[in-house]
């Protein structure tokens, strides 16, 4: 009775105290919402829809887990200013015994040395802060066009002397039509609650997303829109005071609306190359500054290049004059 058995897990882990969800933008272990391959973050920062058999994706959204991925292994590295470096590694197997799809990983974030100093600002030596999620994933057809996926998570953060912990569990519905040409997902994120705390318990980044494709049938072209945050109307930090002092406006309904939705676009040159574009929304409007130059923000691209056993994958994205890059590289251990 491997589906029955598959929905028992998944209810259990979600019965993990719910007082500990953030819902109003304030939350610790935000590392949790980034990319966590290069076609993620081309696609805009977020997409759990997408169609093909990217592990990148399908350990975000544990519902797109596919036995296309058995035995791929997937790298990601992401760096930041001021050495501080993203990586992610993870891997899926197919459990056929239960007919589940098996996937693992770690995301990581190194902030690199920091010197630690006194009120005086002399100084005691450096510490190496960093935050990491250990996960396990699985994923399994649960009726005809319905895959069923969740994922447990372990989340440690170590801030020198600081340190907490915590697990969290996703859980996603995945739904693809018969012409597949089609797809649309549900997901939630992170539910779940702090175990050992720095001083005082903290929210989680809980996530309700919603997301669809299509795929054009006589074109190579695939769009998708991503709607995160579903959980809470106002998506956006609004400081009342600054905004007086720069001119700015409260963000208005259809403001509000877009705030929460995510563009992407998939181009397929052949069979080997894909390119991909992506706009947030919300990060186009945190961005924005007046007397500034921001006419990229928002916008992300990139490209695959797929190989024997082997897949390339770039990815950037603006951040007004900084542009970040993103790299994953895929293996599959079996000859496909």
């Amino acid at each position: 009775m491997p589906k029955q058995g598959f929905l028992i897990i998944a209810l259990f882990f979600s019965s993990f105290p719910l007082w500990a969800q953030n819902i109003g933008g304030n939350a610790t272990y935000n590392f949790l919402n980034l990319p966590y391959s290069a076609k993620a973050s081309a696609l805009g920062g977020m997409n759990i829809s997408s169609m093909g058999n990217d592990l990148g994706l399908a350990m975000f959204n544990p519902a797109l887990l596919n036995t296309t991925m058995d035995g791929d292994l997937h790298l990601s590295i992401r760096p930041y200013y001021a050495n501080i470096q993203q990586y992610d590694f993870s891997g899926a197997n197919l459990w056929a015994k239960k007919d589940w799809m098996i996937g693992w990983g770690v995301h990581y974030m190194d902030y690199g040395t920091i010197k630690m100093t006194d009120l005086a600002g002399n100084e005691l030596g450096s510490f190496r802060p960093n935050d990491y999620t250990a996960q396990i994933s699985m994923s399994t057809s649960y009726i005809k066009n319905i895959q069923l996926g969740t994922t447990v998570k372990w989340i440690q953060s170590n801030y020198g002397i600081y340190k907490s912990n915590a697990m969290a569990l996703d859980v996603a519905v995945l739904y693809t039509s018969n012409n597949e040409l089609n797809q649309a997902s549900i997901l939630l994120t992170n539910i779940g609650g702090q175990l050992k705390t720095y001083t005082t318990k903290e929210d989680l980044p809980f996530n309700l997303i919603i997301g669809g494709s299509i795929r054009l049938e006589k074109a190579p072209i695939q769009f998708s829109i991503t709607a995160q945050r579903m959980s809470v109307w106002n998506n956006t930090y609004f400081d009342a005071s600054y905004a007086n002092q720069e001119g700015l406006k409260d963000p208005g309904t259809m403001q509000n609306l877009f705030n929460h939705l995510i563009l992407g676009a998939e181009t397929y040159i052949g069979s080997q190359v894909d390119l991909d574009f992506g706009y947030n929304f919300i990060r186009r409007f945190d961005l924005n500054l007046q007397n500034q130059q921001n006419w990229f923000n928002g916008f992300s691209a990139g490209l695959s290049v797929k190989l024997p056993r082997t897949k390339i994958q770039y990815g950037n994205a603006f951040f007004q004059r900084n542009l970040y890059h993103h790299f994953s590289v895929f293996y599959s251990l079996k000859n496909k």
